[in-house]
């Protein structure tokens, strides 16, 4: 009776273990397929067709080759969705201002959005600084700039319109003073004299 008994205790503490046992398994493997699971998404939000991110890396992609006006249409989809990405405004500038260097007229719509990226990045109206200055002036400016990403805007607003804003200038007054007026276009007929006077001699009565 005694023996049935043990019998009994020890298949009942082995039904026990074995339960336990499958309980971790099956945990554990949730843990693994949640782990595989997750990273598999944020990868995927990451480089969807929609990201800021995605549309960088290919214009940066297009930029080692100096495929420049490919890559400007890609940096303005990306400014569209995040706009305060410095990474983005800088790559964005770059390509504008490669893109300017190949052209013996500059076309002014694009010295002057060039110009005003370049700006953005040197007064950091974009990334961590932002809201920091009021019309690109502020007191202790400077803390989070990358020193990198600022020292290649003022090369760039130098080489570009031969003036750095001064540290007491807005932005605005800067602008006025460098930007390049938007080109305009005037269509005029001119007559010829003797088309003139053959007509008034046409015209003249008997």
């Amino acid at each position: 009776m005694s023996a049935a008994i043990a019998l009994s205790v020890a298949f009942q503490t082995s039904a026990v273990a074995t339960s336990e046992r499958d309980t971790k398994t099956e945990t554990a493997a949730k843990s693994v397929e949640e782990t595989e699971i997750e990273p598999t998404r944020a990868y995927d939000d990451l480089f969807s067709e929609t990201s800021a991110r995605s549309l960088l890396m290919t214009a940066k992609q297009y930029m080692r080759h100096h495929n420049y006006n490919k890559a400007i249409p890609q940096l303005s989809r990306a400014i569209k969705l995040d706009p305060d990405d410095p990474d983005v405004r800088c790559l964005y500038a770059e390509a504008l201002e490669e893109k300017l260097s190949h052209q013996v007229e500059k076309d002014p719509t694009i010295f002057n959005l060039c110009v005003r990226n370049w700006l953005m990045i040197l007064r950091s109206e974009v990334g961590e600084e932002k809201g920091t200055t009021y019309k690109g002036i502020g007191i202790g400016m400077g803390y989070f700039q990358d020193e990198e990403r600022t020292m290649h805007a003022k090369h760039s607003l130098k080489a570009l319109t031969g003036y750095i804003p001064k540290p007491w200038e807005t932005n605005d007054r800067y602008l006025r003073r460098v930007l390049k007026p938007a080109s305009t276009s005037v269509t005029a007929t001119i007559k010829m004299p003797e088309e003139t006077n053959s007509k008034a001699k046409v015209e003249r009565p008997h």
